[in-house]
């Protein structure tokens, strides 16, 4: 399919990349002058998730044609993204989402963009198990999750959760990093 080639890198990404937020922020604009203002954020959040989803959606038309192939986990998370987004922005126009207060810590997104850019610069050498535990471990702690032992738990179980689920039933190749002899 040509259109999906040509939106997957150069002019082409560029276009649609500033379509997705050009409708995104008309969108922003529109919520933030309507009563819905107090949903601005779950609006804007679940709408970025919804138009993100159908861009690589789009994007997996071009893997190869298999009944089990490379498209099929993609499109299996980006079903669930639409489907969970979906249901958030049903919520809200029921009038059954409650509005979600506002950020107390100051610098919160930039900590987290900057723990995510660091992620995946380390991820090749970290590898994916380890890079992950210490990642989602920064994260709860910098979202101040209660229960500090919790962190450590919910962190472990991820990572074998992703052993289990990609790297033995799926056999999917995730980056091994300073494991790499070992497995």
């Amino acid at each position: 399919m040509w259109s999906v080639k040509y939106f997957s890198e150069g002019t082409g990404l560029l276009w649609l990349t500033l379509g997705v937020l050009s409708l995104l922020a008309g969108l922003g604009t529109a919520v933030r002058f309507s009563r819905m203002r107090p949903y601005l954020g779950n609006i804007l959040v679940s709408l970025t998730l919804i138009a993100i989803s159908l861009v690589f959606l789009a994007f997996t038309f071009d893997f190869r044609a298999e009944e089990a192939g490379p498209a099929v986990i993609p499109r299996l998370y980006i079903f669930l993204i639409l489907l969970l987004s979906g249901v958030v922005l049903i919520g809200i126009f029921r009038g059954k989402e409650e509005v979600v207060p506002g950020v107390k810590q100051k610098g919160l997104l930039a900590r987290v963009v900057a723990a995510l850019i660091v992620y995946f610069l380390l991820l090749p050498y970290l590898g994916y198990f380890l890079g992950s535990f210490l990642f989602v471990v920064a994260l709860l702690h910098m979202l101040a999750y209660p229960k500090k032992w919790m962190i450590y738990v919910i962190a472990a179980g991820w990572v074998l959760f992703s052993y289990f689920a990609f790297y033995k039933l799926l056999y999917i190749q995730l980056p091994l990093g300073v494991f790499e002899n070992l497995f």
